[in-house]
C-alpha cells in the first residue's frame, strides 16, 4: 500500500497541472521586459489602424478688398489680399477677414470692429451675418462706405451675384441707423 502513495501522489500532481495549464490558456501572457506597468502605458501603434481626417485641398487666391484711404472717410482704396479657403463658405469668410485688416499705408478697415457670426452661401446668393460692437459703429459717411466696401468686395467674385447682411441673426433696415439695408443687395449689371 505504500507503493500507491507515490503513484497517486503523481496523479494527483498531474491533474492539477493539466487544470492549471488550461486555466491559463484565454489568459493575457505579460512581456518580461515591460514589467507590471504594461497594461497602464498605451501602446505605441495605438490609434495608426485608425483613418485620419484628411483636409481638404486649399485653393490659393489673390482679392481684392476696399478700405478707406484717410480718416476723413472720403473715398476708398484697394488693397490685395492673398486668401487660402476649400469651400465657397470658406473663400466668402476668408474675404470677410481680409476686409478687416487695416491696409498697410495706414488706410482703415471699415469693418475691423465688426464680429462675423456666420456666413452660407447657396448658389451665387451669399448671407454674412454679423455683430455689431459699440466700437464698429461709424456716423453716416461711414456706414455709407462701409457697404460700399463691402459690395465692391464681394460682388468682385463672379459666383456672387447677390449679398444679404444680418445682424445677430436678422434683417435690420440700416446696419448702423443712417442708411437702408437692402435685403439683398444685388450685383449691379455690368458695364
Amino acid at each position: 500500500m505504500k507503493r500507491q502513495m507515490p503513484l497517486r501522489s503523481i496523479l494527483m500532481l498531474s491533474a492539477i497541472a493539466v487544470v492549471l495549464l488550461l486555466s491559463a490558456c484565454g489568459a493575457k501572457t505579460e512581456d518580461p521586459t515591460q514589467g507590471s506597468n504594461a497594461a497602464q502605458e498605451p501602446s505605441v501603434n495605438q490609434g495608426q489602424d485608425t483613418p485620419q481626417p484628411v483636409e481638404p485641398a486649399k485653393d490659393k487666391a489673390t482679392v481684392n478688398v476696399y478700405v478707406a484711404a484717410d480718416d476723413d472717410l472720403s473715398s476708398l482704396k484697394e488693397q490685395q489680399s492673398e486668401i487660402e479657403f476649400a469651400s465657397s463658405d470658406e473663400k466668402i469668410e476668408q474675404t470677410f477677414k481680409a476686409l478687416q485688416k487695416d491696409g498697410a499705408g495706414g488706410e482703415m478697415s471699415l469693418w475691423k470692429n465688426v464680429e462675423l457670426l456666420h456666413v452660407k452661401v447657396e448658389g451665387k446668393a451669399v448671407t454674412i451675418d454679423v455683430h455689431l460692437p459699440d466700437e464698429a459703429r461709424l456716423g453716416a459717411p461711414g456706414e455709407e462706405l462701409a457697404m460700399e466696401s463691402i459690395q465692391k468686395t464681394m460682388f468682385q467674385f463672379d459666383d456672387v451675384d447677390s449679398l444679404d447682411i444680418l445682424v445677430d441673426g436678422e434683417q435690420v433696415e440700416s446696419l448702423m441707423g443712417h442708411d437702408e439695408l437692402e435685403h439683398p443687395f444685388k450685383k449691379p449689371a455690368a458695364e
